[in-house]
């Protein structure tokens, strides 16, 4: 099937072509998840495929997606990779690497990676993939660093594989310098793989239709999903529209600013007044910061249209340099996400009174939760793995939040029967916290309470990464906030961002907040009300405590 610049103004010819772009992609995201080792890549789905054209500009990615990696991934490509590395001096086979925090996602567990596709001898477009390692080296994946070379080891921009050959100097130096390596080795090579499988099927793509290039077409869809995002601004009025959140840090209280600028058919977002950089590992890098910005706006603006370059064309952002968001480039960073997360919440609660029905309670899984367990088996063996927590999400104008969702970071978690095969732990409990939901028109999502035993004879080190244990998740447009976390070991509260050492038979309980609430809760429904209470969700104190509801006498006699 032969087909012309003519075709692509077709909108059946463009959706159909889009769409198996889109399935390519997903063909890669498949092939990843399959083939890695770790659990935080295969289980958790930390990682994502785009592909990106001749220009190194997104052009379709997987369904299942980070936002992080899939703004961070082009940036990373137009800034870092092509200059140093032109077209004109790759061959078929290269696979180009990284996981230098400035370069690519923020911290040193991820790998940046892209490999030429090429046509005809020519390079035509390039497939990107970005996974999140189970070790880097360096101390375990925590907080405490102080700077970034505490953190692990960190490469620049290398070919790992040249004209298909492994590397075997680089390769060695990463597989010395980890804790896991079958587990690091194994999963950069299940990046390569998927890499392979988006240039395979995308020359296939380009025979099939007769096509030298897929440049125009990345045109035509760019073009359209820009015009769409530009309309979509226009809807706004003028101004500019400010919100802070404060958040505990970690030894001080951290600020967020943001200032929401709308101009005709273009936002910028400007983070002035936000705090200074901090000594340890929760700063956010540019790349990072801009993901997030961008994801909370296509959120608000065009949620449908599939996501590439064109869609955040109309929206900038900037943080002053030495801030928390725009950090000396020497600071330590693996823990940023505890601030990054909350970047869609501060820029929705900023644009509460523009598009109230359309934005989100802050939510407890922003940032996502984690404790990276790290020891030693009694065989003496190492074994390290990380399992993710997800506190409640934020309540939206028509939609109660989701309990226990990951929001922003889109990851799932490890599930308990393979996370007790990766580590020597018990999961003695796991369950949802009533009340915890923050009140409103539509509820909070609720967090979750875990209790982990260390089974084995060695001592286990669990390093936290969590957040909004003293400043809850705020609620929006007159919603509650829902409630805190804590950490506690044996009863006793712990540092939330800390190493906590777990001898045999020692127990671990985490409580994840809720996610904030929504609207007024004078205007919850009563019904609504009454199927929380009839599935344990609120308990009938806070019924009446918070929306003056007393349970009917046939809802309370059925429930017993």
């Amino acid at each position: 099937m032969s087909v012309n610049a003519a075709d692509f103004n077709d909108p059946i010819n463009l959706q159909v072509m889009w769409n198996r772009l889109i399935f390519i992609a997903d063909q890669a995201d498949i092939v990843l998840g399959r083939t890695a080792f770790s659990p935080i890549v295969r289980e958790n789905h930390d990682y994502v495929t785009v592909l990106l054209d001749s220009r190194g500009r997104a052009l379709a990615q997987c369904t299942w997606s980070i936002p992080v990696f899939i703004t961070s991934l082009p940036m990373a490509a137009q800034k870092y990779f092509l200059p140093r590395f032109p077209a004109e001096t790759l061959e078929e086979g290269d696979v180009l690497a990284t996981n230098d925090p400035e370069i690519g996602t923020g911290h040193l567990p991820d790998v940046t990676m892209i490999t030429p596709i090429f046509k005809n001898g020519k390079v035509v477009a390039y497939a990107g993939s970005i996974a999140h390692l189970p070790d880097i080296g360096g101390a375990p994946l925590h907080s405490e660093a102080s700077d970034i070379f505490e953190e692990g080891i960190r490469f620049p921009i290398v070919k790992l594989h040249k004209a298909g050959v492994p590397n075997k100097d680089v390769l060695d130096i990463i597989a010395a310098s980890v804790r896991l390596p079958t587990e690091v080795m194994g999963d950069l090579e299940s990046m390569v793989a998927a890499n392979n499988v988006m240039g395979r099927e995308l020359v296939k793509f380009l025979d099939e239709y007769d096509l030298d290039s897929i440049d125009e077409l990345a045109d035509a869809i760019h073009t359209r999903s820009e015009a769409q995002t530009r309309r979509a601004i226009r809807q706004w009025p003028n101004g500019t529209y400010s919100a802070e959140v404060l958040l505990d840090g970690y030894d001080t209280d951290v600020t967020l600013k943001a200032s929401v600028i709308v101009r005709d058919d273009s936002i910028h977002v400007d983070y002035a007044g936000t705090s200074d950089q901090v000594l340890h590992s929760i700063n956010c890098r540019t790349n990072y910061r801009y993901a997030h910005s961008v994801y909370a706006l296509k959120c608000l603006l065009d949620p449908d249209t599939p996501n590439n370059e064109g869609c955040i064309a109309p929206i900038t952002d900037e943080a002053p340099l030495g801030s928390i968001l725009n950090p000396e480039q020497w600071t330590a960073g693996n823990s940023r996400n505890l601030i990054g997360h909350v970047i869609p919440s501060l820029i929705f609660k900023a644009l509460e009174g523009v598009v109230p029905v359309k934005v989100m309670g802050d939510s407890g899984g922003a940032p996502i939760w984690a404790a990276n367990c790290v020891g030693r088996r009694d065989d003496g063996s190492q074994y390290g793995s990380v399992q993710n927590f997800h506190g409640g999400q934020g309540a939206r104008a028509e939609f109660d939040g989701l309990d226990t969702l990951s929001f922003p970071s889109n990851c799932r978690v490890t599930a308990i029967e393979m996370f007790e095969i990766a580590v020597p732990a018990l999961t003695e409990c796991k369950e949802l916290i009533p009340d915890s939901g923050g009140a409103g028109k539509s509820r909070g999502g609720l967090g979750q309470r875990v209790i982990l035993r260390n089974l084995g004879r060695n001592p286990m080190n669990i390093y936290l990464a969590s957040e909004r244990v003293r400043h809850p998740c705020f609620g929006v447009v007159g919603g509650r906030s829902g409630s805190a976390g804590k950490v506690h070991k044996n009863g006793e509260p712990q540092f939330p961002k800390g190493k906590v050492v777990l001898k045999t038979g020692d127990r671990l309980e985490v409580e994840t907040p809720g996610g904030g609430g929504w609207g007024k809760t004078s205007e919850r429904s009563a019904a609504a009300i009454e199927l929380d209470l009839a599935e344990g969700l609120i308990t009938p104190q806070a019924a009446r405590q918070i929306y003056g509801h007393q349970r009917s006498s046939l809802a309370a006699t059925a429930a017993e």
